[in-house]
């Protein structure tokens, strides 16, 4: 089938992928990637994506930049929060959760593997780069352009963030 991997084609090859095999595979994974944060987004509930940033007593109704999924962080403090995302040192004064006001699109999106990987990639430490180092792992994204935000939760330093909390 034309756009589908074929599995038995890849086992008889002893598992070795071609370059447009390793993209159809992508391709897959980011579609039911966004089938399920598009419903978490419907539901509210923990497959929907958010963004994480530092407490501001006045929250932005647009955002760019990465996020990642809300399970990510549920039962987290801020602290916690930080070594999951690797962004060390970001959150000492808590943190607000934004969730996007509708559902993302393929293209709204890049997708940047896991936290472990600063901006999707390998890490190299650098000495002027102290905030961005690699995290415990979670998925991670970056939007391509300001998306309609809105906060769903504030957490104070030490208080973990609990779902539907405010």
């Amino acid at each position: 089938m034309a756009g589908h991997l074929d599995i038995n084609g890849l086992l008889q090859r002893g598992g070795l992928m071609s370059t447009d095999e390793v993209e159809k595979l992508t391709n897959s994974f980011t579609e039911a990637k966004l089938s399920e944060m598009s419903g978490g987004t419907t539901l509210r509930n923990v497959d929907q994506p958010v963004k994480v940033i530092p407490y501001t007593d006045h929250p932005p109704a647009m955002v760019s930049g990465y996020f990642t999924q809300q399970k990510f962080i549920c039962g987290k403090t801020p602290a916690e929060m930080e070594q999951v995302l690797g962004i060390f040192g970001k959150l000492s004064a808590g943190a607000c959760i934004l969730q996007f006001e509708s559902a993302l699109r393929g293209y709204d999106y890049v997708n940047k593997a896991y936290t472990y990987l600063p901006d999707g990639k390998e890490y190299t430490p650098d000495p002027n780069d102290n905030c961005y180092l690699p995290g415990k792992g979670a998925p991670q994204w970056q939007l391509a352009h300001a998306v309609k935000c809105s906060l769903i939760a504030t957490v104070k330093p030490g208080v973990r963030y609990v779902l539907g909390a405010r």
